[in-house]
């Protein structure tokens, strides 16, 4: 039976727990309730409109196109821009609920086919009616070969499974086997993608076979809506100020490369509360130790803040209120690119795994404020296991280390290649790559190269598979097991950029996609996380991540919540904050 409330207290329970163990490891025992209570800045008036004015800090972006996207800095902003027929919001008990968005309620369900009706009166930013048609054009260009969404697997059959998305999006062939299709051909196949507008009000979707998890799943970015007018009209520039046009509660009025974007209240948006803020301008700092000083002088109104200053913060009255610590459903990895002739080698891998000392680094590099993990189901999940199973076979051990690199054919280092690590460019990062550089050298002794960039360009490099160490992760975009797998893991997987690729955990992600017996299905997950993470088919988890900011506490109505959240916290409803009255 479909349900729309995708209940899971037990992650939000798990991260609320892990928040307060956690906060209690990094403040002499003192637990930190900020991250484990439902709301930070609920209470409060509002201040004039005049004064519902903030900014706050985060990554630069690569796009803002939600049908290209992958990265959180990305979805964050996107989130407020766009919504789909769907959204996730918390849920009264601490879980996390679906609930209609730009739906008039449940869907119909005949067999296959999910009927969707749209609220009536809908519009754009720019005063057109919003309608079916650009939901289906939506879910089209997510299955469309020329976009190469990284999250068309989603739509497609690993997933939820709309009839013929996966033929369409694989109509150009691969690199290694091109294809050139007809325009007619690729209207074909456009045309067998089973979405279509039945009208202006109702949306059909005509999937495999039925999915529970189908208000979930389209509630997610590669289902929002697009105007295929103004995409043709603007090509690249159609996310630009002035060109764009969007259905969030807020709309993009400024947009300055490697500073900042400026959103301001969308007159169209549909859904209660209106946007309070009247001017939300989002600061590109990568460097969380400059986004901590802007914070300090009162340049910034939130910003996530380097670990290393949890001391200073707890010891300051006024920092310590603004202090938030959220538990998050992030697992933070070393990954590693297989098609590289010296990481296609299990040993080297085992070695680069093996010879880090993963609670020495969350102690030294997080201030203890994460989990060490060799993992990758992130706890609170169904189908966590935990570092129990894995924590003999590639965790840290220096002697086992020095045995999988001598074993690859390099005793003690000798005559390793040149290898490099690649990762975004702040202070906390920088810690954490020297601190790693520092165990490959002293257990190995092996130079691994340092190479730092910007957000937008460590985006770039990893969607173009340009890179051999690569500091990365994954944040869960909705709490099930099937969501950090596929995709990720599977061969030619929308997100799998450095190339795993193994027909057993192909063979256990394929039967999982399609298995009907939910607890059958959670073992099939956990049996290929057991192969991915025995395997290190492309990563090496280190730790599961908590995030710690610094929230203005003039700040109302910000709900945190660690299962999703994009990049700032409470970010999943931006139109619920507001300035509180001084």
């Amino acid at each position: 039976m479909l349900s729309s409330r995708w209940r899971l207290p037990f992650l939000i329970g798990a991260l609320i727990t892990m928040v307060a163990l956690l906060a209690m490891a990094c403040g002499g025992g003192e637990e930190k309730k900020e991250g484990a209570t439902p709301t930070k800045a609920a209470g409060g008036e509002k201040a004039p409109a005049d004064q519902q004015v903030l900014i706050v800090q985060q990554n630069e972006p690569e796009y803002f196109d939600p049908h290209r996207s992958n990265f959180e800095q990305d979805i964050s902003i996107e989130k407020m821009l766009f919504r789909g027929l769907y959204q996730l919001v918390p849920a009264e008990d601490g879980g996390v609920k679906v609930e209609p968005a730009m739906a008039d309620g449940e869907p119909q369900v005949s067999g296959n086919v999910y009927t969707i009706k749209l609220k009536s009166g809908l519009k754009w930013s720019d005063g057109q009616p919003l309608i079916a048609q650009h939901y289906a054009d939506g879910i089209l260009r997510s299955c469309s070969p020329d976009v190469a969404s990284p999250y068309q697997y989603i739509l497609g059959a690993s997933i939820l499974g709309i009839e013929g998305c996966d033929e369409y999006f694989g109509a150009l062939g691969s690199a290694e086997e091109p294809k050139s299709p007809t325009p007619e051909e690729l209207k074909t196949l456009r045309d067998a993608v089973g979405v279509k507008a039945v009208d202006d009000t109702t949306l059909e979707v005509t999937l495999l076979q039925p999915k529970s998890t189908f208000t979930t799943i389209m509630s997610l970015w590669s289902a929002f809506p697009a105007r295929q007018d103004i995409i043709d009209k603007y090509g690249e520039k159609w996310t630009d100020p002035g060109n764009i046009v969007v259905n969030g509660p807020y709309t993009m009025t400024e947009f300055v490369p490697k500073d900042h974007v400026t959103l301001e209240p969308n007159p169209n948006w549909a859904l209660e509360p209106k946007p309070t803020i009247q001017k939300l301008t989002i600061k590109f700092i990568d460097d969380t130790s400059v986004a901590f000083r802007a914070y300090q002088t009162g340049e910034i109104d939130i910003v996530n803040f380097p670990e290393s200053e949890i001391p200073t913060v707890k010891a300051d009255p006024k920092l310590n209120e603004a202090y938030l610590l959220e538990g998050t459903g992030r697992m933070d990895a070393v990954e590693m690119q297989l098609k590289d002739p010296t990481l296609s080698d299990f040993n080297v891998r085992l070695a680069i795994s093996r010879a880090i000392d993963r609670k020495t680094l969350n102690d030294v590099v997080y201030n203890g404020s994460s989990i060490p993990a060799t993992y990758w189901l992130v706890q609170g999940i169904p189908g966590y296991q935990g570092n129990e199973p894995f924590e003999s076979i590639i965790g840290y051990d220096p002697e086992a280390a020095k045995k999988a690199l001598a074993d690859a054919g390099y005793p003690d280092g000798q005559g390793f290649p040149d290898v490099k690590l690649l990762m975004r460019d702040d202070a906390v990062q920088r810690s954490l790559a020297e601190f790693l550089q520092n165990q490959w050298k002293t257990v190995l002794n092996v130079n691994i190269g340092l190479e730092f960039v910007d957000a937008k360009t460590r985006s770039s490099r990893f969607n173009s598979q340009d890179f051999q160490l690569y500091r990365g992760g994954w944040q869960i975009d909705y709490p099930d097991p099937e969501n950090p797998l596929i995709g990720l893991f599977d061969t030619g997987g929308g997100n799998n950029m450095y190339n795993c690729s193994d027909p057993d955990i192909d063979a256990k992600l394929k039967a999982a996609a399609t298995e009907t017996n939910e607890a059958a299905r959670i073992k099939l997950l956990q049996d290929a996380e057991t192969l991915i993470v025995t395997k290190l088919c492309g990563v090496a988890p280190i730790t599961q991540l908590a995030r710690v900011y610094l929230v203005n506490t003039k700040i109302g109505g910000l709900t945190p919540n660690g299962a999703i959240d994009s990049g700032l916290p409470g970010n999943w409803g931006v139109e619920h904050w507001f300035v509180k009255a001084q």
